[in-house]
């Protein structure tokens, strides 16, 4: 209800609306359509029934609204949802009045009698808009009466353009444009709170979000939870890329599909077939509440959930691998880290898709590479290692990849590519073991900074499952061109440069080759050392050398070096095999695991009518310690010659054992 107070205050309301005008940005679509309402151009809404998230505008729009409906001399009644019943809505609304009605979603329980009564009564000529946000009841669609009266439109988020037009109408410095669009997106609501902020402070470079802008967007698009466990749900939604009822379970327990089923019908939560997701700057705002106001739990969660998704990485098979990948590199992915590579995130798929090279395609490579001899020498010797990115659309290529598994050096190979040669001159420092490969991953074309973003982001996926699901992968070798522009990556993926600064020149350009030794630093150390750089910065907790990679040779040796000494603790501490994946994987004192290892090798030959004489011989010599090996044959009643075969025969079965267990 307006009370009139004199002239001065029909002068504010008019300054106040001409504030509103001016500062007004985008819905041109939505405005069109309420005007050609207000006209009674045929095909025109009776009533519009619109809904989005908290903060996405429709308050704001709805005083456009009444502004544009008074202009047009019609009679605005404007109502409050908040706390509104029957009575409420019992006001006189003539013909051709606009009825506004806002936060609709707290009256939501009269929606049926507005549908079925209230709305029916309205005199011709008359226009409602009901704003809230929830979407409406299904019975709107399946009343044929409804049919051409009723619009339901979803409001969603300013496009670039318009989200930039208002931070340039509410001051906000050039220098900061960038950064709060990237925290604010296209929501009205963090841009306005963000522009306000930044606006104050035209001296910065760079803005972030304040304490004051994070509670304020927090406290209005969420609100009161019922439970600690729905606001752990949350803050899970929003720190990976998808939730399901699966992950939750992981977090809250037995209480996930309830808490799953509530926050599915949250009006900022969106859905796609992978699971829940909230809006991006809802998303924004809980992951960086979370990090300042609890950063030991933030820790914890990520933790948790990163443990989840590399186990799904892992195990899953099918079609459910892609998915799986893509929800553990959203949760590995450090913006800061890619940003300078222009690599964003998307939700949307389907738009590239990754196939086998074909022979028509090896033109195409050609003409994308810089470095045609060494391509074609490729493309000949190992076409299946390459990958070809195509447009869903129509199948045109636009990028391709090579991914060279190889299990020792060739000559013609070291010969033809440098790139190669580099590689394995860093991988004969721990070679591949038998069974043991490498994997050079060459030429991924365009340039990272230069590749569409679902391309780049598809790359980058497989090149993960790459390092995370091969079998007895040893190295990894990254080729890169411009090679110091990619250090930061390449130093957070933990791919180092090769001896010798690993350049080359090659096509003209300088190229650099960086390797990991997955048998040094394993997939669950490297994915420690990930998580530690994206929570605590990237200089945080290097990935140091978890493991000694031993040659056969070498790992024999020490297996008859622990034999000699299995009675000498002090003599085993400096055993190679304390550094192993045998003795590492394993918890407790190392040198009793060692010797526990040991005793377990040796008894599996007891049991063997075949090696139960190996297991004598290793007993007598090495449990019991008979004074001299003589002295064990005699005690063997043997021939010293015999014993000696049997010996050695049961120090090989014993090294043979120990070393599956190691690989």
């Amino acid at each position: 209800m307006v009370h009139e107070g004199g002239r001065s205050v029909a002068r504010l309301a008019e300054r106040l609306r001409a504030a509103r005008q001016q500062s007004f940005v985008g819905r041109r679509r939505e405005l069109i359509h309420f005007r050609d309402a207000l006209a009674g151009v045929p095909g025109s809404y009776a009533v519009l029934y619109l809904h989005g998230a908290a903060g996405v505008g429709k308050s704001t729009l709805l005083r456009r609204f009444a502004d544009e409906a008074r202009d047009a001399g019609r009679t605005v009644v404007e109502i409050d949802g908040g706390g509104a019943d029957p009575a409420a809505f019992e006001v006189e609304v003539s013909a051709g009045a606009v009825l506004l009605v806002d936060s609709f979603e707290r009256c939501q329980g009269l929606e049926g009698w507005m549908r079925e009564t209230f709305l029916p009564k309205l005199p011709a000529g008359a226009v409602a808009v009901l704003a809230g946000q929830e979407p409406p009841d299904p019975l709107w669609a399946s009343d044929v009466s409804w049919s051409e009266l009723l619009r339901v439109t979803t409001l969603g988020d300013l496009d670039p353009d318009e989200a930039a037009e208002l931070l340039r109408l509410r001051g906000v410095p050039d220098a900061l444009r960038d950064s709060v669009l990237t925290f604010a997106g296209g929501h009205p609501l963090a841009l306005s709170l963000a522009a306000s902020s930044a606006a104050r402070d035209a001296a910065a470079t760079r803005w972030t979000p304040s304490r004051d802008v994070l509670t304020t967007l927090i406290d209005q698009l969420i609100g009161e939870v019922p439970s600690a466990a729905h606001r752990h749900a949350l803050e899970v939604s929003a720190h990976a890329e998808s939730t399901t009822e699966e992950l939750l379970r992981a977090m809250v327990g037995d209480r996930a599909a309830t808490v799953f089923d509530w926050l599915r019908r949250l009006p900022f939560i969106e859905s796609d077939r992978h699971g829940l997701y909230p809006h991006a700057v809802v998303r924004g705002a809980l992951e960086a509440d979370l990090r300042w106001r609890d950063p030991q739990g933030y820790e914890r969660m990520h933790h948790t959930v990163a443990t989840y998704l590399l186990e799904r990485a892992r195990t899953s098979s099918g079609e459910a691998v892609r998915p799986a990948m893509r929800a553990l590199w959203h949760l590995l992915r450090a913006d800061d880290v890619l940003a300078p590579y222009q690599i964003g995130q998307v939700r949307e798929e389907g738009e590239v898709q990754a196939t086998p090279l074909q022979p028509q395609d090896h033109a195409g490579v050609r003409d994308l590479g810089a470095d045609s001899e060494i391509i074609r020498f490729w493309l000949e010797r190992r076409p299946e290692a390459f990958t070809a990115y195509r447009r869903t659309s129509d199948g045109a290529l636009l990028a391709f990849a090579v991914h060279l598994r190889l299990t020792e050096p060739d000559p013609v190979e070291l010969a033809a590519d440098p790139a190669v040669a580099l590689a394995w001159a860093a991988a004969e420092a721990a070679p591949p073991r038998p069974g043991e490969h490498v994997l050079i991953t060459r030429y991924l074309h365009p340039p990272i900074d230069r590749r569409p973003v679902d391309t780049g982001i598809l790359m980058q996926m497989q090149v993960l499952e790459a390092w995370l699901r091969s079998a007895r992968l040893a190295w990894s070798f990254v080729v890169v061109p411009e090679p110091d522009r990619l250090l930061p990556l390449m130093a957070f993926t933990d791919h180092h440069p090769v001896a010798g600064g690993g350049r080359t020149m090659i096509g003209g350009r300088p190229h650099g080759v960086f390797g990991h030794d997955w048998r040094a630093l394993p997939v669950d150390a490297w994915i420690t050392a990930l998580n530690a750089r994206l929570l605590f910065g990237p200089d945080a907790l290097p990935g140091r050398p978890a493991f000694t990679v031993l040659s056969r040779a070498d790992f024999d040796a020490a297996v008859r070096d622990a034999l000699k000494n299995w009675h000498l603790p002090d003599a085993l501490e400096n055993n190679p095999l304390l550094g192993t994946h045998l003795i590492g994987d394993r918890g407790g004192s190392p040198v009793q695991t060692l010797r526990d290892l040991i005793v377990e090798a040796v008894d599996s030959l007891r049991d063997d009518a075949r090696e139960g004489k190996l297991h004598r011989a290793l007993a007598t010599t090495y449990f019991h310690r008979a004074p001299t090996q003589e002295a064990a044959a005699e005690k063997l009643g043997v021939p010293f010659s015999t014993y000696r075969r049997h010996l050695t025969r049961g120090v090989e079965r014993v090294a043979e054992r120990l070393w599956q267990l190691e690989v």
